[in-house]
């Protein structure tokens, strides 16, 4: 099988850490920690089921396997995301939070 390679910001190609065990470990770790999608976007299962980077790996490839680097996410939430950076999500017109804070609205 041939090896998934990323572009970095450098334009260097490099293989993907998200294709390794290492990866798939984090990510399931990551999801048992944080069961509830942090990104919350419309449409958002709520479970998480997927380790979303923070900064994501095309931009820090050497934070791809660092855990505070990583959010639990599902499925949906972590593909509409893509590699958009962390402050330019916009959830209602407002910035994303943590669905703990709602109890706050």
């Amino acid at each position: 099988m041939a090896t998934r390679l990323i572009t970095t910001p450098d334009g260097r190609r490099i293989p993907d850490p998200r294709s390794t065990q290492a990866w798939r470990k984090l990510a399931k770790r990551v999801a048992i920690e944080e069961p509830t999608c942090w990104l919350r976007f419309e449409g958002c299962t709520i479970r998480s089921t997927t380790g979303d980077h923070v900064i994501p790996v095309t931009v820090r490839p050497d934070l791809a396997l660092v855990r505070s680097n990583v959010r639990g996410a599902c499925p949906g939430c972590n593909y509409k995301r893509g590699n958009l950076p962390v402050d330019s999500l916009r959830l209602g017109g407002q910035m994303s939070r943590p669905s703990a804070l709602d109890i706050f609205d």
